[in-house]
């Protein structure tokens, strides 16, 4: 069973409104109907939530849909993973302006080519970040 009919079934069940739900779990209405709708899924904070809300296990409520767990572990590491690299691009550019300083050695290639990469990280980033935040609310 999917988790969006999981949580319909649920609140149908329990006279629920996506309003009564939503402020037992704390998130929004829209979030609710999101789910629900299969528009997004629930993020691994409120998975749980909804777990201990509908009183069954983390386990039988993503058993339905293996592609859900993959996608929501996947969607943290990639945020893990897109963070480490605007660190260690940051301190490329420090070690370049390290060098410029101390050394009088300027490295216009190197730091332009790394200000490049440290923009598309960090759009990439924030479209994660944001897309995290759509499906919470």
């Amino acid at each position: 069973m999917k988790i969006s009919k999981s949580i319909l079934d649920y609140r149908k069940k329990n006279n629920l409104s996506q309003e009564q739900l939503a402020n037992k779990i704390g998130v929004t209405r829209q979030a609710i109907s999101k789910w629900e709708q299969e528009k997004g899924v629930p993020d691994i904070e409120n998975l749980i939530l909804l777990s201990d809300e509908m009183n069954i296990s983390l386990d039988n409520l993503l058993k339905g849909n293996s592609n859900i767990k993959k996608r929501i572990i996947h969607n943290e590491k990639s945020i893990k993973f897109h963070f480490l690299v605007i660190l260690f691009l940051v301190a490329i550019i420090i070690y370049i302006a390290y060098f410029a300083l101390v050394y009088k050695i300027f490295m216009v290639g190197f730091l332009v080519s790394t200000l490049f990469m440290l923009g598309i990280e960090s759009y990439v980033y924030m479209k994660n970040i944001c897309a995290k935040n759509n499906q919470n609310s």
